[in-house]
């Protein structure tokens, strides 16, 4: 036997290393470069499943078989991924967020779990091979995985509870929410997600149904590495720091609030607000904002934000981009069309970009664009 890097499954997961470091490498360039912590979390979350992928990798190249003193070395860091998305997740939606030294404290479990299994690597292959077959796979195998497991699911389940509270909290506040609101976040939870149950699933299969062997495990180390590849690039064409300070903004929020405005009151903003967008038409501005619109009305953002939700049923987003869209429907009507196409009409009447137009005007029309003015062209 002799070590064979150029079997199939070896080159697979080098390539899928390689690419992983490389665009880690380049991350945490730009990262120092513009100064956005999300590059770091992101080049972390890189590195951690490539050296993950570093154990088949060489195992399937014979170097276990050849040089079994390497039993024990944790070139993978369990309990790291889940609080990696957490924090890469906040520093994406939050650009003002520092990392705190409590912080430090999600990262425990990863040490204890480093520092077992260096202890282990250090002793000699008889007590390698005793502690295997007695605690380690009948005990310690099962333990770290269910509670790994839990851990990451944790953080994932706080990743995604933060994200959704920043998606309301962007239609509260912005009437523009195209390039702030992150889908790929959205795409990189899914990703993730689905990686963890796939995980769970050979772990578990593996802990307490029937040992698996390198081979089987193989499946989903394939996931893992083109997870990675796909991570590497679309993480690093994506992850773009948007200049909003969206914790401290909810922390301000979450604070004691005023009692909410008296019916009076109420309707007397309401009113304040029609003759505003009626007649200054602050809609037309594409980056128009809650704090803005309080402003030329002489209030606070959570007397208009109450005024807007309570008074109209309708988020500020929606409130917006309603009045929008019946610019841009009159614009339609009056035939002004055949001067101008629909996208440039709709970037006139304040939308920002063709997705989001074409989104709001098939929610608050009922059909695409193009379909109403061909019903208009038919009327008429």
């Amino acid at each position: 036997m002799q070590i064979d890097f150029y079997n199939p499954r070896s080159i697979i997961l080098f390539f899928c290393i390689l690419q992983g470091l490389i665009f880690a490498g380049l991350l945490v360039v730009r990262g120092f470069r513009r100064k956005k912590p999300s590059d770091f979390w992101l080049a972390i979350l890189l590195v951690l499943p490539c050296l993950n992928l570093i154990t088949p990798f060489i195992g399937f190249a014979n170097v276990y078989d050849l040089n079994q003193w390497l039993t024990y070395f944790p070139f993978g860091i369990a309990y790291g991924y889940g609080v990696c998305v957490y924090f890469y997740v906040l520093s994406l939606t939050d650009s003002k967020r520092k990392f705190a030294p409590k912080d430090l404290l999600f990262f425990i479990p990863a040490l204890v779990y480093v520092i077992f299994r260096l202890t282990l690597f250090a002793q000699n292959l008889e007590f390698k091979d005793w502690f295997n077959e007695n605690y380690y796979v009948p005990i310690a195998a099962p333990l770290i995985f269910v509670t790994e497991f839990i851990w990451n699911v944790t953080f994932l389940y706080f990743s995604i509870v933060h994200y959704k509270k920043y998606r309301v909290w962007l239609d509260k506040n912005f009437s523009d929410t195209e390039k702030i609101k992150f889908d790929w976040v959205r795409n990189f939870l899914y990703v993730f997600t689905f990686v963890l149950a796939a995980g769970a699933v050979f772990d578990f299969t593996d802990s307490f149904i029937v040992n698996l062997s390198y081979v089987q495990y193989f499946y989903f180390e394939l996931i893992l590495a083109f997870t990675t590849y796909y991570l590497a690039i679309a993480g690093y064409l994506n992850s773009e720091t948007i200049e909003i300070n969206y914790t401290a903004a909810e922390n301000q929020r979450a604070a004691p609030r005023k009692t909410p405005l008296a019916e009076a009151d109420l309707q007397r903003l309401k009113t304040k607000l029609q003759i505003l967008m009626e007649k200054e038409k602050p809609f037309l501005d594409p980056q128009l904002t809650l704090s803005d619109l309080a402003k030329q009305l002489g209030a606070n953002t959570t007397t208009i934000s109450y005024a807007i939700n309570n008074g109209f049923g309708k988020n500020f987003n929606d409130y917006i981009n309603e009045f929008r869209i019946e610019a841009v429907k009159n614009k339609l009507q009056s035939r002004e069309l055949e001067n101008s196409n629909m996208l440039g009409i709709a970037f006139n009447c304040g939308f920002n970009s063709k997705a989001t137009f074409n989104r709001a005007f098939k929610k608050f029309t009922g059909v695409a664009p193009k379909e109403f003015h061909e019903n208009v062209k038919i009327d008429d």
